[in-house]
């Protein structure tokens, strides 16, 4: 297969033959650019800024680095034999390939003294590298064929004999099909071929199944509590869950509501320090609502409704436990359930009262209606519960906070 390089990365194959060997490594620079001026000449009409005659040389040492590192992609795709195209007559030093010949060339007084003139697979070889018009002499230093030690390195590197190779032949379809067929004439490597492949797309079938089932499959806690609140029967999902209870601080009816506020009030209740005055809150709230885009009408409705809930008796036990560095706000849970679905969830708040061996996970909800939601909210809260219990190994109970 013929590809370049670019799209040869990341690939592996069996042979790799590295061809085009005249190819430059460096271009004349045609263009420079200058992130930091925000500049960028280049060569129109033949013409070149002053600035790109300047750093000229610059731009071709980095078209020389880039050359390299390709080469490098390129060499490292071959799995068992890399083949590069080089002449032994002559070294050439700027080219994309140059970069190999200390890898390839032998030393020069040994250039006609391979270690042997019949490597392992290989044909017999004669005495030159080249294909050369009658009288003309191989130069000095020209690479006999055969097994040779390079300069660098402890591989072996085996020059090829071209004349061996029968350039120029061409065989017809309908030549090859017969000598096929003759060689083949009761069908048993046609037959166990067919088989082969046969074998082949079945296993492929079979790795191709086992590779698309999910070792763990993953949901949200939202989405596992949305679903084990539609669901009729779940016993084969659940398990023994904490309890949950739901209190509710005093609702202003009058404020705005919806998704970005709700969005809102979590930023400012996961940063607001508990123990902070209105004028805390409203700088918090401030900030967090520019960063959300809100209105000043959320940005104000959030204030107090963050104040207010600073003032609830179960947000100042969380406050007598962040000062004793006992509270967790906006923490990342996963629970393993008993059929093998990891559920994932961010606690709102969690706490350890003074004293106390028991955890309190609190999720905030700023709906003003959450009947029609109310199982799915306790699921909720109950996996964030029983995810801090088996992560702690304390006891946990869950409390749905409305706002």
């Amino acid at each position: 297969r013929i590809m370049t390089v670019h799209k040869a990365k990341g690939l592996e194959f069996p042979v790799v033959v590295l061809v085009d060997m005249t190819a430059n490594a460096a271009r004349d620079a045609s263009r420079w650019t200058d992130p930091e001026r925000g500049l960028c000449v280049m060569t129109l009409a033949g013409c070149s800024p002053p600035e790109l005659l300047e750093h000229a040389q610059e731009e071709k040492q980095r078209d020389i680095e880039e050359a390299a590192r390709v080469l490098y992609v390129a060499a490292t795709r071959a799995r068992d034999l890399l083949v590069i195209s080089a002449v032994g007559d002559q070294r050439y030093d700027d080219r994309w390939l140059s970069a190999l010949n200390p890898a390839i060339f032998p030393v020069s007084d040994q250039s006609f003294a391979p270690a042997t003139n019949h490597p392992a697979g290989c044909p017999e070889f004669g005495l030159d590298n080249c294909i050369r018009p009658n009288g003309v002499l191989r130069p000095k230093g020209s690479v006999t064929p055969g097994e040779h030690q390079p300069e660098t390195g402890d591989h072996r590197v085996v020059w090829w004999d071209p004349s061996l190779l029968g350039l120029g032949k061409q065989e017809d379809v309908g030549s090859r099909l017969n000598k096929l067929i003759a060689a083949d004439e009761e069908g048993k490597r046609s037959e166990a071929g067919i088989h082969s492949h046969g074998d082949w797309q079945q296993a492929r079938r079979q790795v191709r199944e086992a590779a698309g089932m999910p070792t763990l499959r993953v949901v949200t806690a939202t989405e596992h509590a949305i679903a084990t609140a539609a669901t009729e029967s779940t016993a084969q999902s659940r398990q023994p869950m904490p309890e949950v209870s739901v209190e509710s601080v005093g609702i202003d009816f009058s404020r705005p509501h919806g998704k970005r506020f709700g969005t809102l009030v979590h930023a400012v209740l996961s940063l607001v320090d508990l123990d902070a005055d209105a004028a805390g809150v409203k700088s918090v709230a401030g900030l967090q609502g520019r960063l959300l885009g809100a209105t000043q009408e959320d940005i104000d409705a959030a204030t107090e409704t963050v104040t207010r809930a600073l003032t609830h008796p179960l947000l100042r036990r969380a406050a007598g436990a962040a000062r004793a560095s006992g509270c967790r706000r906006e923490t990342p849970i996963a629970i393993k359930l008993e059929d093998g679905v990891l559920v994932e969830g961010i606690v709102d708040l969690a706490f350890v009262d003074a004293g106390s061996s028991a955890w309190t996970v609190v999720d905030f909800k700023t709906d003003f209606e959450i009947g029609g939601r109310l199982d799915e909210y306790r699921n909720q809260v109950a996996l964030y519960a029983s995810a801090v219990s088996q992560a702690t190994g304390l006891d946990a109970r869950g409390i749905l906070l409305r706002l």
